[in-house]
């Protein structure tokens, strides 16, 4: 089996999977954000080591380790954490991919800076990757600063961190499709970029050596697993999800439903270079890079969870469901989730979030059904940019997974503003199963073809209601966006 260390945004989780593609043993542990300022998001990065320890030691204590063929990895990408080289001390908290801090001096960058990221990287120039994140911790620690001179600084992304620690600071590595998210990293020449680091002020030492994601990325310390196992897989937790859900097949596409929405599909060799849209690495097997078009939603099932928790409208996120069907359409509510800006395609980071078409007659299950809509009309934003850039504008199908997928109100309201089948796969942890597979290939616990046919579709939602009436939809929630945007300065 191969123990998977899930490392999501709002928890870590672990999984143990056997060559059946069964998961054997289960823990899951959750940690909290924290909202300093308006558009800052931060975690403690000791809370994201002591709970991915956590959880690993609890599937240890279920199974029987001798069949434990190595870890695989899969991570929240692009939140960025300093620690010291010497003492392996974390040097402030996390800075978490949704944190917008540094929206203003992505903004301030000049033209040419611009043109040189999106050309050499893929992204489009935005605070949601980690290089501003690290320019901001060097201008803002001056333990870090002082550090980075000394070159005794680290800085890496999750997957970094808690390799670093569970190696017990032997390794300090990442994988390609991680390296990719920093805005430092050339995905033409497979190496951290000069002109990148200069513009952000970042020296080439404090970043990790970037391996294959189907590497040996080192062994855990038996002080922490009894037995030292092989780190042999690691993947951000998109990548993971592509491989899982549609591998090299260039004609299927896909979409992650968890506290953002992350919909991507594989373009081979290819780097297809958008104005909307990342062209990224999906992963690196054996030297070779396969990349991937990607549209990152900032957020998705997090606008049910703000409902929850802070308007309290909500008990649980599966009471939205019967409270969207309560109701016999929108009757003209719309929500815009722009809690954190909003991303692709439009990428605006000044935008907020907006409710519109509010009436006496309004209540509660309007706001639901509006949050739950969003998330669909969010998807066909980036859904359509994919089609026509690959001009396969009539996509046969869209394979899903996530938390959302479990509202059926969302995935039927999601195949009818398609057009097209929704594909719910038979494992939920589609993240955790990508990467587990990986490592289970570079392990030979079953071939990829062998581990194409775990899968199985689970349920498939079918286009129901007419052309137009979805079409009317879609057009006032473009109305509703475009309110949305340019709010704040």
């Amino acid at each position: 089996m191969i123990l998977t260390l899930d490392l999501g945004t709002t928890s870590n989780r672990c999984l143990a999977i056997n060559a059946s593609g069964q998961i054997v043993a289960f823990s899951q542990k959750e940690f909290l954000l924290s909202y300093p300022q308006p558009g800052w998001v931060e975690q403690n990065p000791d809370e994201l080591w002591t709970s991915a320890l956590a959880v690993l030691q609890q599937v240890i204590e279920q199974i029987d380790i001798s069949g434990v063929l190595g870890v695989a990895i899969t991570n929240q990408r692009e939140t960025t954490i300093a620690w010291d080289k010497d003492s392996g001390k974390s040097l402030g908290p996390a800075i978490v991919w949704q944190c917008r801090r540094t929206a203003a001096r992505i903004i301030a960058l000049d033209s040419g800076a611009k043109a040189a990221i999106t050309h050499k990287t893929g992204l489009l120039p935005d605070a949601y990757f980690s290089a501003s994140k690290m320019e901001w911790i060097l201008l803002h620690n001056s333990e870090a600063r002082r550090l980075h001179e000394k070159g005794k600084l680290c800085f890496g992304t999750v997957d970094s961190w808690i390799i670093w620690n569970l190696t017990a600071g032997k390794s300090f590595v990442t994988d390609e499709s991680n390296a990719s998210r920093t805005m430092l990293y050339n995905i033409r020449t497979h190496e951290y970029d000069d002109e990148l680091l200069e513009i952000f002020s970042v020296s080439r030492d404090c970043l990790p050596v970037v391996l294959d994601s189907n590497a040996c990325f080192g062994f855990t310390d038996t002080s922490f697993t009894k037995k030292a196992f092989p780190i042999h897989a690691v993947m951000g937790d998109q990548q993971a999800s592509l491989f899982a859900q549609c591998g090299d097949d260039t004609k299927k596409i896909k979409n992650t439903y968890g506290t953002g929405l992350f919909i991507c599909c594989s373009t081979g060799e290819s780097i297809l270079e958008s104005s909307n849209l990342i062209s990224t690495v999906a992963w690196r097997f054996n030297g070779r890079s396969t990349y991937a078009l990607e549209g990152p939603v900032f957020v998705g099932g997090a606008i049910i969870q703000w409902l929850r928790d802070q308007l309290q409208m909500i008990e649980s996120a599966s009471d939205s469901e019967l409270m969207a069907l309560s109701l016999p359409s929108n009757e003209g509510v719309y929500c815009v989730p722009a809690l954190a800006g909003l991303g692709a395609p439009h990428w605006d980071s000044s935008a907020r979030g907006l409710f519109i078409g509010l009436s006496r007659q309004s209540r509660k299950e309007h706001f639901v059904r509006a949050a739950l809509e969003s998330i669909a009309y969010q998807t066909k934003d980036v859904i359509d940019c994919i089609g026509a850039l690959k001009k396969e504008k009539n996509l046969d199908a869209l394979f899903v997974d996530g938390g959302a997928t479990e509202n059926s109100f969302l995935m039927q309201f999601q195949a009818d503003l398609l057009g097209i089948p929704v594909v719910l796969s038979s494992f939920k942890e589609s993240t955790a199963m990508g990467v587990a597979g990986v490592a289970g290939i570079a392990l030979n616990m079953f071939s990829e073809a062998q581990f194409r046919l775990l899968f199985a579709s689970e349920k498939q939602f079918f286009p129901k209601r007419d052309f137009d009436t979805m079409e009317n939809y879609y057009s006032l929630w473009k109305k509703a966006t475009d309110r949305a945007k340019q709010w704040q300065n």
